[in-house]
């Protein structure tokens, strides 16, 4: 026999938590034991009927709209619930008379839901149920609060995947981000369709330009098209101008603006929850999201993600528009560009014409030229004519600057060269008569020259210069250079020209050489230029030691720009004459 006393006081503790608990904790007893091996439907109804509350507490007397727990101490379960709401019974009679953590909703008359938590123990003894013990516990809070934090996270994970979509997609897939864009905002507001639409340039209409719209549903696109902003209302395009949200619960009660009337109708929208396309303050369009037949009740957050999506559709499209436009002028830029490049060869082909290679066999005398243009169009001319059997004259110039106008004018000055060959007595004269004749249409270049009249019988050139540095001679046997120059000024670069012929006559077996400044308007990689008299110097000494023409060609050209790394900054042009 157990000397061990009754813990009274423990018990009592327990009584004391069962009654005070704010969960409703309770005890029903049959007042006819029911047998286990009746029907679901019958044990259904037996429990039902023959249940009685032996003890609860004052959260479960509350949960049935009593006051104290002795009004409902007693009661039948028939006297407070109806046969068809008792659906937790059978749960518990399939579950062997058991229900752990079984979770379920209880609609209230205002439309809302309370979420409960049951756990419950049948008590069977011999074939017979003899009482339940029970307890509901209320979770609504606890759901409410999941169900926002999950509204939450969908909320920042919708609005983290739209504005990656529109940062990493190019000006001409915008369209498949606002799609993207509107399908996340219609599935988080249960939206029957989403749709954005864009107004004008020129202000006038407005028309549905992306839609969403879930299947069954009819489009917005055929009577979304087009429509007149005169006839819209200016009130709501103020709210929309000023950042503002229009909803319109229930389009069918807009008797007293008949032309939105019909167009809602038209278009079957029940409900409508609208944003403006913004670009700097101005309304370029509208995002909106609307029901087919049911009301539509959006919440906060639905309308603040209306609003971060309009934002971002509002940048994709004005930020597509401009790459749009931009590509656009790069294309007429690439054109212009191509047609320039196209000008510039027809103008480098233009100018080697001008640049004579073959003299064709001539008495007495054997003349070579070479041409390095510094761009792709140079300014550089050795043009040759016969004005009669007995001479050659040969115009050896530089036009200032480069690229097509200087192409142009090396077109218009071997024109006239060729013209006043024919015409003129000496090179002198040669040279006036083309200043003359240039000066009224060349008004932004001159061009520095010798023109040479070349008596090849004879063995005698007549010179005359315009800014053209020293014609450079040598006997082949003496290889000592000697100089014939004149210091006259370029022609167009003043308004008169007047200059002198000088007349030199050669020996068999000797070298004459010109040259344009090019050559010795050279970069040191050191800074500075290596001027006129250290390529004359440097000439001498290459001279001295070269056996042939083209030895002195290779030296020349190694000198400018091999052996010295020096930069070239114009055209280089040479002639030789050996007779």
């Amino acid at each position: 026999m157990s000397s061990r006393q009754p813990d009274y006081g423990r018990y009592q503790h327990l009584e004391s938590f069962i009654h005070l608990s704010k969960d409703a904790i309770w005890c029903y007893e049959l007042d006819i034991p029911m047998p286990i091996s009746l029907s679901q439907d019958e044990q259904v109804e037996f429990i039902w009927g023959h249940s009685i509350v032996r003890d609860g507490n004052l959260a479960m007397a509350r949960f049935y709209g009593y006051q104290t727990v002795q009004e409902i101490i007693g009661k039948y379960l028939k006297d407070l619930v109806t046969l068809k709401s008792v659906f937790l019974l059978r749960k518990f009679i399939e579950n062997t008379y058991q229900l752990e953590n079984y979770e379920y909703f209880m609609e209230l008359s205002d439309g809302h839901q309370r979420v409960f938590l049951m756990n419950s123990h049948g008590q069977v003894e011999a074939g017979h149920l003899l009482r339940i013990w029970g307890q509901q516990i209320e979770i609504s809070s606890i759901r409410e609060s999941e169900f926002k934090l999950s509204g939450l996270l969908r909320f920042s994970q919708i609005v983290t995947e739209v504005s990656k979509t529109f940062v990493h997609t190019k000006a001409e897939l915008v369209s498949d981000a606002i799609q993207f864009a509107l399908e996340e905002l219609g599935k988080y507001s249960r939206a029957d369709r989403v749709f954005a639409a864009e107004i004008s340039s020129d202000k006038q209409f407005l028309s549905v330009t992306h839609e969403w719209v879930l299947d069954g549903m009819p489009s917005l696109f055929q009577v979304g098209t087009k429509l007149p902003i005169a006839k819209m209302n200016p009130e709501r395009l103020g709210i929309l101008a000023s950042d503002g949200v229009i909803h319109i619960a229930d389009t069918s009660l807009m008797v007293d603006e008949p032309w939105h009337l019909d167009l809602f109708k038209r278009a079957e929208v029940r409900s409508i929850l609208v944003v403006g396309l913004r670009d700097e303050g101005n309304v370029i369009g509208i995002l909106g999201i609307t029901t087919f037949e049911r009301i539509g009740n959006w919440s906060e957050e639905t309308k603040r993600l209306l609003g971060l999506i309009a934002g971002f559709i509002s940048q994709g499209l004005v930020r597509a528009k401009n790459e749009i436009k931009l590509m656009k002028k790069e294309k007429i830029l690439q054109r212009f560009y191509s047609d320039v490049k196209e000008d510039l060869a027809l103008a480098k082909l233009t100018q080697e014409a001008w640049v004579a290679k073959d003299f064709g066999e001539i008495p007495n005398v054997k003349i070579q030229s070479r041409f390095l243009p510094y761009d792709e169009i140079g300014g550089d001319l050795i043009l040759y004519e016969k004005p009669n059997d007995d001479c050659i004259d040969i115009f050896f110039g530089d036009i200032s600057g480069h690229g097509i106008s200087s192409a142009l004018v090396s077109g218009i000055a071997a024109v006239s060269f060729k013209k006043h060959s024919k015409l003129e007595s000496s090179p002198a004269a040669i040279l006036a008569a083309m200043h003359l004749e240039l000066k009224t249409i060349i008004f932004k270049h001159h061009i520095s020259a010798c023109v040479l009249r070349l008596f090849p019988k004879e063995r005698r050139v007549e010179f005359s210069f315009a800014g053209h540095p020293p014609v450079v001679f040598w006997k082949q046997s003496e290889r000592v250079m000697k100089l014939v120059k004149d210091e006259m000024y370029p022609i167009l670069l003043l308004d008169t020209w007047e200059g002198k012929t000088i007349s030199k006559s050669f020996e068999p077996g000797d070298r004459l050489l010109l040259y344009s400044d090019g050559i010795y308007e050279l970069e040191e990689e050191g800074g500075g230029y290596i001027g006129l008299d250290i390529f004359l110097q440097e000439l001498s000494e290459m001279i001295s030691v070269s056996d042939n023409t083209d030895t002195l060609l290779q030296k020349m050209i190694a000198n400018c720009l091999i052996d010295k790394d020096r930069i070239i900054h114009d055209d280089i042009a040479v002639l030789f004459m050996e007779f």
